[in-house]
């Protein structure tokens, strides 16, 4: 029970993939984990842990085995992604309407179930940059819960409305954030979110900011509703992002947990994997390049033991998997129907959308059966086809056998998704033994 509290607790704190970062550099530091720089040289030692952070919103942790380097057998990589779809604030966001409304003008970040935002409370949250003594600081913000709301259109001024609507983004799903006082309607509602921010920042920091010192922002519309658990047997979690974040909470788990003996863990957290990966933090950057060839180079690692160091290394990449649907059976494959609470998720594409192949799936289910963790298998029905995940992007990178893994689930891309509330042990078992070998 107190591994899924926990859970819960960083989902709900884990607001943006900045907040999810930052609350797992917290947790790494109690732990001992010492924080890198890009920017420095480092000084790695044996037996140690350590972190680095880039653009605050992907980190990549590891563990150094106590190990003669010589021995070093390879990387045991477990990656999983800190982004969610969420709606994205522009640039002078606010937008009058009706000469009494102020709405926020978004758009959205990744491919989301728009209808499940409707009617949600609503909160804004990211990161602010601002100048301070010459330099540009950046600070994370999370504003008050319920902040702001997306209205449905009422059954009664459109009787199709269960027949099946297009929602548009443009109109349909503006946020509503306030109404304009009567005096001097037009200035009021201008600046009005950068207004906030300046007193939210003045609040954090005990700096006196105003609007005019809030230079950007990479500010996005989330839901603030708390984790739950549910059903009869409280066998349910429902959650804002668990996917991808509760994949995240298990690697964390897993490699603080674990002691490796002759290879080097590595906790690859990647942001923008809803959008593609194709940003200097993505799974498709030099990130985890850098960082092993940086890893190799401390401990005087030359090229060609590199490049056997990747070839003997597995990664396992964890993004959720769809559960079969209680409503929609026929939605799911034939024969690999994985359900909530009944085992960690091995995937499969005939497309090559997944890393897994048989060798890699042979390893995690050898890996799984020799320490008692149920499993299950996910393909895409036929007809249907699927998402991709940053396996195989990340692969194109550094080369090693790969499998991906997720966590069964309900309603993927939703404001509030379901999952089982007993597969998280299994995950975070898995990436213990896979972090201890």
């Amino acid at each position: 029970m107190e591994t899924i509290k926990s859970l819960m607790e960083f989902l709900d704190n884990g607001v943006t993939s900045y907040h999810a970062i930052a609350n797992m550099k917290k947790k790494l530091l109690k732990e001992g984990f010492v924080e890198l720089s890009e920017k420095e040289i480092w000084h790695l030692e044996k037996g140690k842990s350590y972190f680095v952070i880039r653009n605050d919103s992907s980190l990549i942790a590891f563990r150094i085995p106590e190990c003669e380097i010589s021995t070093v057998k390879g990387w045991h990589v477990y990656a999983a992604h800190s982004d969610s779809p969420a709606f994205k604030i522009k640039e002078n966001p606010e937008i009058t309407k009706e000469g009494m409304y102020v709405s926020i003008n978004t758009e959205k970040y990744g491919s989301m179930i728009l209808s499940t935002w409707l009617d949600r409370p609503l909160t804004i949250a990211g990161r602010v940059c601002v100048e301070n003594e010459n330099e540009i600081a950046t600070h994370l913000v999370q504003l008050k819960d319920n902040i702001c709301v997306i209205p449905s259109l009422a059954i009664h001024m459109n009787r199709d409305m269960n027949n099946g609507v297009t929602l548009s983004t443009q109109y349909d799903m503006m946020p509503l954030l306030s109404m304009i006082c009567q005096e001097n309607r037009e200035k009021t509602s201008k600046g009005m979110l950068n207004k906030v921010l300046a007193k939210t920042l003045t609040e954090i920091t005990g700096r006196n900011y105003s609007v005019q010192d809030i230079l950007s922002y990479d500010l996005y519309v989330e839901n603030c509703e708390k984790a739950v658990l549910a059903g009869i047997e409280q066998e349910f979690i429902m959650a804002p992002r668990y996917d991808d974040l509760a994949c995240v909470f298990a690697g964390l788990e897993g490699i603080i947990a674990g002691k490796p003996d002759s290879y080097i863990d590595v906790l690859a957290v990647f942001d923008n994997e809803e959008v593609g990966s194709l940003t200097r933090q993505g799974a498709d950057s030099t990130f985890l390049r850098d960082t092993l060839e940086t890893i190799a180079e401390g401990f005087g690692a030359d090229r060609a033991m590199f490049r056997r160091w990747n070839v003997g290394s597995f990664m396992i990449s964890a993004d959720n998997a769809h559960a079969c649907h209680p409503n929609q059976g026929a939605k799911a494959d034939l024969t690999n129907r994985p359900y909530l609470n009944k085992g960690v998720v091995l995937k499969y594409h005939g497309g090559q959308q997944y890393a897994t192949d048989a060798c890699s799936a042979a390893y995690v289910k050898n890996l799984c059966r020799k320490n008692d963790i149920p499993f299950q298998i996910y393909a895409n029905h036929s007809d249907i086809p699927g998402g991709r995940t940053l396996g195989n992007l990340t692969m194109a990178q550094v080369s090693m056998e790969a499998a991906d893994i997720g966590l069964a689930q309900l309603a993927m891309h939703s404001a509030y998704e379901t999952a089982g509330a007993k597969d998280i042990e299994y995950l975070i078992h898995l990436t213990t033994c896979f972090f201890d070998l």
